[in-house]
């Protein structure tokens, strides 16, 4: 399907990355050390592409896979259905590169930062979750660097992506560190350069800084994540996504564990996630125990929990009681569910 990888600069933050593009040229796969792999359709490249450049770069290194020879996933700005098409079939043997994970301008705005005091406090909890233990050092390169201060590679004011002058680039990352430093978060290696002879910006975590990331982790439930619980399968997926655009209407982002990043075992990283999100939506159309039991675990912390069901299905008498979204088809779900989130959530 793809030519042989070939070294070129990434599209995004332009490290020395590796590219294969399929046989007509319309798909690129890119191998990043900073942006991680993703793999585009060439129209994204396109003048009239949604992906905002900046964002989507500090997306990619701020949400990264790891390295997992055993589960290889990967980013596309392919459909959703393409990507689950996809995963079935990884999951049936046929691993050519990895599980796709669909990406799109929604999910990525949703999860940038829409002010400065946002920027700060994601920079700091990136910082702290690079430091392997506490008064250490985290040595980033320029395109990470750039990538994790929010920095700018490229302008969109005349309607086209033109990258701007390396001068400004080093400006407004000048810029964001002193506010960092400013505030007390960090503290900067201090030499004759910038960066190293080889090529890195040593950090580190002030006390002040370390306090902050105690507050962020904290109130972390007071972010943009919704949890959903329901059942998975091919046969729910329009459910799914109908939930998902209802919540990113809403102005959150939804997580789905069979999403996200993980290295523990399924269940606490599951609770971690529900305990970390805002709100929980719990789709009780199936009946399924295992959104019994999260909507519980939920309802246990105190979280704000928005039921939702097909209008044909009978509730359990131990939740019928509480307020619920009945739905009759998928369209249904995103107009009831975005004014139930901004009605009761905002």
């Amino acid at each position: 399907m793809f030519n042989n990888p070939e070294k070129c600069d990434c599209i995004l933050c332009g490290a020395e990355a590796q590219k294969r593009t399929d046989f007509d040229a319309a798909t690129v796969f890119y191998e990043c050390p900073v942006c991680g792999h993703f793999e585009i359709q060439l129209p994204l490249n396109a003048p009239e592409v949604d992906f905002d450049y900046n964002h989507l770069a500090s997306y990619l290194l701020y949400n990264k896979f790891p390295d997992n020879i055993l589960e290889p996933r990967y980013y596309t700005n392919r459909s959703k259905e393409w990507c689950d098409k996809w995963k079935q079939k990884y999951d049936e043997g046929d691993q050519t590169h990895g599980r796709p994970v669909h990406l799109s301008r929604e999910i990525v705005e949703n999860w940038y930062p829409s002010t400065f005091a946002e920027k700060i406090d994601k920079i700091v909890l990136f910082l702290n979750d690079q430091i392997k233990h506490v008064g250490e050092k985290v040595a980033l390169g320029k395109e990470e660097l750039y990538s994790a201060l929010f920095v700018d590679r490229f302008d969109y004011s005349t309607g086209k992506r033109i990258n701007r002058d390396a001068k400004l680039i080093s400006a407004q990352s000048h810029y964001m560190l002193s506010c960092l430093e400013q505030k007390g978060y960090i503290e900067q290696w201090k030499g004759d350069q910038w960066f190293d002879k080889d090529g890195l910006l040593k950090l580190s975590l002030t006390p002040e800084g370390y306090s902050r990331v105690d507050i962020l982790q904290k109130n972390s439930a007071n972010g943009k994540n919704a949890f959903v619980a329901m059942q998975f399968g091919e046969d729910t997926n329009p459910v799914r996504e109908a939930i998902r655009e209802g919540i990113q209407k809403a102005g959150y982002i939804a997580i789905f564990i069979d999403e996200v990043q993980h290295n523990d075992y399924i269940t606490p990283e599951l609770l971690k996630y529900i305990k970390n999100s805002r709100f929980v939506v719990v789709d009780l159309t199936n009946k399924n125990n295992g959104a019994y039991f999260e909507e519980g675990y939920a309802m246990g912390l105190g979280k704000d929990v928005i039921q939702i069901c097909r209008n044909d299905v009978r509730l359990h008498f131990d939740v019928a009681q509480k307020n619920t979204i009945m739905w009759e088809n998928e369209k249904d779900i995103i107009e009831k569910l975005t004014n139930r989130i901004k009605a009761t959530i905002d």
